[in-house]
């Protein structure tokens, strides 16, 4: 008998200290609308800008989506109303810091780019985050040359402190270009000089093979053939192309001074990248020509003028295609 009451005895002791734990909990989860202490602000917020996906560009919109958090000891009694704003005062302020550190000014969401679903959220009762606010943006409409920044910050929300982390920055960023890789291309060409320039110069593929020493020809053994010459690059997959560079021969000055690159996804029709685009031979360094960027598989360089007016021959080191 004296066993059994004993056992009771714990039993009771340990659901009394089981219900004491869950009491000391209970504050983190009772209901309350006390604003001393709690604070509402931006559920992502990192500190930094929030970078958003521009390339590949795609016709459809994409979207960033973010919310409203609440902290506190306990959860909220009563629905909380947050309301936002895009913040031009952010934007100024993060433009003098930019400034005081030598980087160029962010530039504004252009209107047409990008849309907000709503400006007004709500954290619900007993809950401790809010629906999201979902931010659609068509990143064919920024300028791919500049960064852009749309701040939002909460601007109300019934009556609680607003924490310092209240704005979220959504940054479009500038693109970068890259240079294509050359592998597995091919090229092909009017002309090759196959047995007067040695076993690697005069070949199409000497203008592919990363060496700005070795060059392709067109052919002059048994007769020089006129202009124009041609290069045609097969590069395997449609590249999104925003610059050709061209390399002259190193160790000569007699190549051509005119060209036009043309583009194509099928091989068959061409478009127009540059007409009359002027090459300086004489000139040894990399010379870079933008085009109308775009998804471009084949390009074709069409050299239209030699060095000088009795020039029928030509030469080039090296191609390089940059891509975003």
């Amino acid at each position: 008998m004296k066993k059994l009451l004993k056992l009771a005895s714990l039993a009771l002791l340990g659901l009394s200290l089981f219900t004491g734990c869950k009491k000391n909990e209970a504050p983190y989860e009772e209901l309350t609308d006390a604003k001393d202490g709690a604070s509402v602000y931006i559920a992502r917020f990192t500190g930094n800008e929030q970078k958003l996906s521009i390339f590949p560009y795609q016709d459809e919109a994409r979207t960033f989506e973010f919310g409203a958090s609440f902290g506190a000891l306990g959860l909220p009694k009563n629905n909380i109303s947050v309301k936002y704003a895009v913040d031009d005062k952010a934007f100024d302020s993060l433009n003098v810091q930019r400034g005081k550190m030598g980087l160029t000014a962010y530039r504004k969401f252009p209107a047409e780019a990008y849309q907000i679903s709503t400006l007004n959220s709500t954290i619900s009762s007993g809950k401790t985050t809010s629906d999201l606010i979902k931010v659609s943006y068509f990143s064919r409409l920024f300028d791919p040359a500049f960064d852009y920044l749309l701040p939002i910050s909460i601007v109300s929300a019934d009556g609680y402190k607003i924490g310092t982390n209240k704005t979220i920055f959504l940054v479009a960023p500038k693109l970068s270009e890259t240079p294509a890789s050359k592998t597995g291309w091919t090229v092909s060409a009017d002309s090759e000089e196959l047995v007067g320039e040695g076993s690697v110069n005069g070949k199409a593929t000497a203008a592919l093979d990363g060496n700005i020493d070795t060059y392709w020809h067109s052919k002059w053994q048994g007769g020089e053939l006129p202009f124009p010459h041609w290069l045609t690059i097969d590069m395997k997959q449609d590249i999104y192309v925003t610059r050709v560079e061209l390399a002259a021969r190193q160790n000569a000055s007699t190549g051509f001074s005119r060209f036009n690159i043309e583009a194509s996804n099928d091989g068959s029709t061409w478009i127009s990248l540059g007409t009359g685009l002027i090459m300086d031979p004489a000139n040894k360094a990399f010379q870079s020509f933008p085009v109308t960027p775009g998804y471009r598989r084949y390009l074709k360089i069409t050299m239209t003028a030699g060095a000088t007016s009795v020039t029928k021959s030509t030469h080039l080191a090296e191609i390089n295609v940059y891509r975003y």
